[in-house]
């Protein structure tokens, strides 16, 4: 009975993980540039393992990973706001080291500094950062390749930065920090962008699907209830069988 209580509990916790993950993502759907969160469950116990266990398994999480698929894109006519159409990233400065993302709601700062929304400066092909010169943002033009220009009044065009734009060759190595942004371990498996463009104002959309998460939402509850009524039926015969004692 007891390895059978375990069990359940094993299942019930594995539940609770996937329903906090869909609530993440739920979260986040409309945070441009995010990119949803999945998980995997596994079998604790191999087959051999699971006969002199009669059967019972234990569940647990076995993979979390993301799903980098793109999401569609927003016009906002924003020239401070950028999308990346490939499977490129963004380069962004934090205090622990350099972060990917795909998030390019971008704004300058009193001091001309192009920063995210909250407020990490956004890096240049050469890892520097970006300062735009005091103008208005309406004369902010970026090519595809993610060059950055100012407009002058007769037409000419000053560039003033290149944004970094990458990709990674081995994307499960990703891993998720906040505000969307992705640290690497390795960053030899970082490259130049050979099949990605920038579009400037537009703003990648979450690549979540309500549907989906709220089907998940469903499911998981479910079986978490399940695994509950479980547990309850495991504490209700463990009381009753404190109270006839043991026979013989």
């Amino acid at each position: 009975m007891v390895s059978g209580k375990y069990s359940a509990l094993a299942g019930a916790i594995s539940r609770e993980q996937a329903i906090a993950n869909v609530s993440a993502n739920l979260a986040n759907i409309s945070t441009s540039g995010y990119k949803r969160s999945q998980m995997s469950f596994a079998a604790m116990l191999r087959s051999e393992e699971q006969q002199q266990a009669k059967g019972i398994n234990y569940t647990r999480v076995n993979r979390n990973y993301t799903d980098f698929t793109g999401g569609a894109l927003r016009q906002t006519e924003n020239p401070l706001d950028m999308a990346i159409d490939g499977e490129g990233f963004f380069k962004v400065e934090s205090t622990a080291g350099v972060r990917y993302t795909r998030r390019g709601d971008f704004a300058i700062g009193a001091d001309g500094l192009l920063t995210t929304t909250s407020g990490l400066p956004v890096l240049d092909a050469g890892n520097g950062r970006i300062t735009i010169p005091d103008t208005d943002i309406s004369r902010v033009a970026v090519s595809d390749d993610g060059v950055i220009g100012i407009l002058g009044p007769d037409g000419d065009r000053a560039e003033v930065a290149q944004l970094a734009v990458v990709e990674i060759t081995d994307r499960s190595q990703l891993r998720r920090e906040g505000d969307t942004t992705f640290s690497l371990a390795d960053p030899d498996l970082e490259v130049a962008a050979a099949d990605s463009r920038v579009i400037q104002g537009n703003l990648e959309l979450a690549n979540v699907n309500m549907a989906t998460e709220l089907t998940k939402m469903i499911d998981s509850y479910r079986t978490f209830e399940t695994y509950h009524k479980v547990l309850k039926s495991y504490s209700t015969l463990g009381e009753q069988q404190e109270e006839l004692g043991t026979l013989g």
